[in-house]
């Protein structure tokens, strides 16, 4: 995966104001392997700014999903690591900061809704519990608040009878409603930024049609 990949769908508005919200530069991704080392990125640079929608575009293995994940620092370890460049987010560099600094960023400043959310959401769980999590971490809402939150949240992105399903578990909902789910998940602490891994992979035409709407409308509103 290299630069030339990287596209943007911004308005010129977010390069107004100047400061980028996130930059990567340069970054290089390997794997250490029983076979050697896979370098799964190499070299690929690309700037957010606020209120920009930023797409990454290649074919399947390119090393998007590894790019976002070194964002995240979520990279698998200790065969995953970031072999060289800087991940700036309003200025400091997420390679350098402390793990407890880290985990502060993640679900309050950034987001990321993940491929699968059969995969990503905890099946023992209710759905109700799984967007409450990051209210009570990082907002410090009593139960209280965190449902009513919730509840606004699912009615946001289009699932009716939200107080209901709240009490639900990811295999009770159709794998559009889930999708649904972690897109409300990722939007519960109104982060700077939401990281979409292919948000809309195995499901059907209609139904992707409809989340890249919701995507869209929802980045208008917030």
């Amino acid at each position: 995966m290299n630069q030339a990949v990287a596209s943007t769908t911004a308005e010129v508005s977010g390069r107004a104001a100047g400061t980028s919200l996130l930059s990567v530069e340069d970054l290089h991704v390997h794997f250490v392997t029983s076979r050697g080392v896979v370098r799964a990125v190499e070299g690929v640079s690309w700037r957010v700014y606020p209120g920009e929608m930023v797409a990454l575009v290649g074919e399947s293995g390119c090393g998007k999903s590894v790019s976002a994940l070194a964002v995240m620092r979520l990279l698998a370890k200790p065969a995953g690591r970031v072999a060289h460049g800087r991940i700036l987010f309003e200025g400091r560099n997420l390679l350098e900061l402390p793990e407890e600094d880290m985990r502060a960023i993640r679900g309050r400043d950034i987001s990321m809704i993940f491929q699968e959310p059969m995969t990503s959401l905890n099946p023992v769980l209710t759905i109700g519990l799984q967007i409450m999590e990051p209210l009570f971490i990082h907002k410090g809402m009593n139960e209280a608040q965190a449902k009513s939150r919730a509840i606004e949240l699912l009615r946001m992105v289009g699932i009716s009878d939200a107080e209901r399903r709240l009490g639900q578990y990811p295999h009770q909902f159709s794998g559009g409603m889930r999708q649904r789910v972690m897109i409300a998940i990722g939007l519960a602490c109104n982060p700077k930024l939401i990281i979409a891994d292919e948000p809309t992979t195995a499901l059907d035409v209609t139904i992707q049609a409809q989340i890249l709407h919701l995507m869209k409308e929802l980045s208008r509103e917030l």
